[in-house]
């Protein structure tokens, strides 16, 4: 009688053997990992849930265009985890908030902003890109009219000298209210939109991204300034630097690539994620708002990390790389053990210690969570 062959007297066969088992146990980890990650997200929905107010349709704790970048997070993490149970909440959110009371200041009246529309365009943008979200993850036609509807107005905000202003009736053109938009006309191009107040969406979203280049909006290292305000005739760059404005044009310029496969952009987005990954962050390689952290961060600034997150997010998604997935896990890490405390407390701004928490904080955790869920995608 024959006897069978042993498969592992040939050493390479050994090998491949042993390796196809270490790949196996490799994914199975990974695996894991995520699914953990997700799991602990719970802590977060949750209370985000507890903050949520029937009445105003928004979340206590923050203000209105928090309301859009925490509704955007709680898309994001469903859609993570293949979870539809969002959808009636979106749509209860939808019809509470489309007209708001705006209160009396002293400029201006009390007054009704509707469909999203009110005094400044960078608002406009955050409820547009939740719309767009929420018209992805439901297919409602209604979440992507309404996002059509609000980058219409925003397009009105273009200035003869170049840039989207923030405010209505202000000077200062934001690197925030154009990046923003930049984003947003980049994924309206790819729903189909066509013109709008004059140029196509892929226009508005080139011409802005050209505008901010020249405009020097961009310093040597690869880091986003504030924005520019006309003093006595002149234009005058405010050097701030924010997470949110290195995060919230990663989107529009991978979009970019993907639609005309110019690699500018790309490396563009590419540098920008660097510049952030080796100067807004500590020794420990955790993501810090400089200018305010640890204890001068307001309401807006407690927001901005985590869109930072969200639109590296993406950006590793389309274009992985190890750096940034070891960024992420490593602020995952840190948010959990450290600022939460394994779970027991609500994250606060700062993520590698315990600090005040609301539900920006929170949901700018939640979105350094989506990021790492993403990582098995």
């Amino acid at each position: 009688m024959k006897s069978s062959k042993n498969p592992y007297e040939n050493p390479s066969e050994m090998l491949k053997s042993t390796l196809l088992f270490f790949l196996i146990i490799g994914l199975n980890f990974q695996i894991s990992a995520q699914n953990q990650i997700a799991k602990r997200s719970e802590k977060l929905t949750v209370k985000l849930e507890n903050w949520y107010n029937l009445e105003t349709g928004l979340w206590d704790t923050t203000s209105w265009w928090n309301a859009a970048n925490i509704l955007t997070t709680l898309i994001n993490n469903a859609r993570l985890k293949e979870d539809a149970s969002y959808k009636e909440m979106v749509a209860y959110i939808f019809e509470k908030t489309k007209e708001f009371e705006v209160e009396a200041s002293n400029d201006k009246a009390a007054w009704v902003c509707k469909n999203y529309i009110n005094d400044y365009y960078d608002d406009e943008g955050w409820w547009a890109l939740a719309w767009l979200d929420a018209w992805e993850y439901t297919g409602d036609q209604r979440y992507l009219d309404m996002a059509n509807i609000i980058f219409e107005d925003i397009t009105t905000g273009w200035s003869q000298d170049g840039g989207i202003y923030w405010k209505k009736g202000t000077e200062l053109r934001g690197s925030i209210s154009s990046g923003l938009t930049l984003t947003l006309a980049t994924r309206l191009h790819l729903t189909g939109t066509k013109d709008v107040n004059g140029k196509t969406a892929l226009n508005w979203a080139t011409t802005i991204w050209e505008w901010m280049l020249r405009s020097n909006l961009l310093d040597s290292n690869g880091n986003i300034l504030d924005g520019i305000r006309k003093i006595n005739g002149h234009d005058t760059i405010s050097e701030n630097v924010w997470t949110y404005n290195q995060g919230v044009v990663l989107t529009g310029l991978v979009n970019l690539h993907k639609i005309t496969g110019e690699e500018f952009y790309l490396k563009s987005a590419e540098n920008i994620a660097e510049a952030t990954l080796n100067h807004m962050t500590n020794k420990n390689l955790i993501l810090v708002e400089s200018l305010c952290e640890p204890d001068n961060c307001n309401g807006d600034a407690k927001q901005f990390k985590g869109v930072f997150m969200r639109h590296l997010m993406y950006l590793n998604q389309y274009h992985p790389k190890k750096e940034y997935e070891f960024f992420i896990r490593k602020n995952v890490e840190s948010i959990w053990v450290l600022s939460m405390k394994l779970g027991s407390i609500s994250p606060g701004v700062i993520w590698d210690r315990p600090s005040d928490s609301n539900a920006a904080t929170v949901s700018s955790a939640l979105d350094a969570f989506n990021a790492g869920i993403s990582l098995k995608k």
